[in-house]
């Protein structure tokens, strides 16, 4: 029946607010059913809609569940965090508040993939296989790293350093070694030919 409809005890409330019948078949009733409570620590409420929107709300942390999508608000200092599956192989994605990072994750174990984004770098991870994104440059670590074209793939800056710790090779079937002004070869033992 249209009208509103209320209840209370101690500190938890529930409100049915019943407008008159719809001429819409897809909503045949207008209105809304709002639950409210009081806490010691925080105050939260829950409201349906008949036009299909959930909104609930703790403090300043929302969620708005509607036809065309889903919003969470972990408000001003809050943090959103979403989950899928369980432990060790639970996805997530953590978002925290006002310039805090953001960290997609699949699974917990060292080896599974990370992306995190803090307010000064990017860093990409799977195991001990890392890219660091930040104002300073870029750098790629790893167990191997491979670099392949499939027509070219040059190298190139001002200055260009090649090391090997233990061995470093260069191999082709033509290979060219040229300096504009000086070229030096220089070792505790050189070999040509």
């Amino acid at each position: 029946m249209p009208g509103e409809h209320s209840i209370s005890c101690a500190e938890f409330s529930v409100r049915a607010d019943v407008g008159k019948v719809s001429t819409d078949p897809d909503f045949p009733i207008t209105g809304r059913i709002d639950l409210a409570a009081v806490g010691p620590v925080s105050d939260g409420s829950v409201n349906l809609s008949s036009n299909g929107r959930i909104a609930a709300k703790v403090d300043e942390c929302s969620l708005d569940i509607v036809a065309k999508g889903v919003v969470l608000d972990g408000g001003d200092l809050g943090k959103v965090g979403l989950r899928a599956g369980t432990a060790p192989m639970m996805q997530q994605v953590d978002l925290d508040g006002n310039g805090g990072s953001i960290v997609v994750q699949n699974g917990q174990l060292p080896v599974c993939p990370k992306i995190e984004v803090s307010a000064d770098s990017i860093i990409i991870s799977v195991g001990l296989n890392k890219i660091t994104i930040n104002a300073m440059g870029i750098e790629i670590s790893g167990l191997q790293v491979t670099t392949k074209g499939t027509v070219e793939a040059s190298l190139e800056a001002p200055i260009v350093a090649v090391k090997g710790s233990v061995q470093a090779s260069l191999q082709g079937a033509m290979v060219g070694v040229e300096g504009s002004a000086m070229t030096t070869v220089k070792g505790a033992m050189v070999m040509i030919n």
